[in-house]
């Protein structure tokens, strides 16, 4: 029997808080170096300055960020790629203890609105977004992603009554 795999891959448009974060680190940085030279004057502490702005930058928030879908006979995994470079894995569920996948505005999610929700979609209000009914450890949750067909196909073959388009 030939297994099932599925791979997605899409570029996601940066949340508003990581946004807000990389401004405000920014900005830190501007701050700190202007306090330094004109409010203090003091240059010795311009090296202090310089080297808390070179970690504040090497630890800035990468604003390139990607979602990928592995779908593996009935597994799904939802990892994060930021900068192109590291990857992590925020989460792995299998079909079967999803209990339901639907569109995003889908009249069958009503009754789920007050579970945990888990953003790994695009981000794109132009894309169709997808919201999964999973069970985990720690209670039922609502996972959004932004599939592509071939991933909706395979979850279809293996789990048909779970999958709503």
């Amino acid at each position: 029997m030939e297994e099932l795999y599925s791979e997605t891959y899409l570029k996601a448009k940066p949340s508003s808080k990581r946004t807000m974060a990389r401004i405000g680190l920014i900005a830190c940085c501007f701050l700190l170096l202007f306090i330094d030279l004109f409010v203090l004057g003091y240059m010795p502490g311009l090296i202090f300055v310089i080297v808390i702005d070179g970690l504040i930058i090497y630890f800035l928030p990468s604003k390139d960020i990607a979602y990928e879908y592995v779908f593996v006979d009935g597994q799904i995994d939802f990892d994060c790629i930021i900068g192109g470079n590291k990857r992590k894995n925020k989460k792995r569920t299998d079909l079967a203890k999803i209990d339901l996948v639907a569109p995003e505005n889908s009249p069958a999610l009503n009754q789920y609105q007050n579970l945990p929700l888990f953003d790994y979609s695009s981000g794109n209000p132009n894309d169709k977004h997808f919201i999964a009914i999973s069970r985990s450890d720690k209670g039922n949750e609502r996972i959004k992603f932004t599939p592509d067909e071939k991933l909706i196909e395979n979850m279809k073959f293996k789990g048909r009554s779970k999958i709503q388009c």
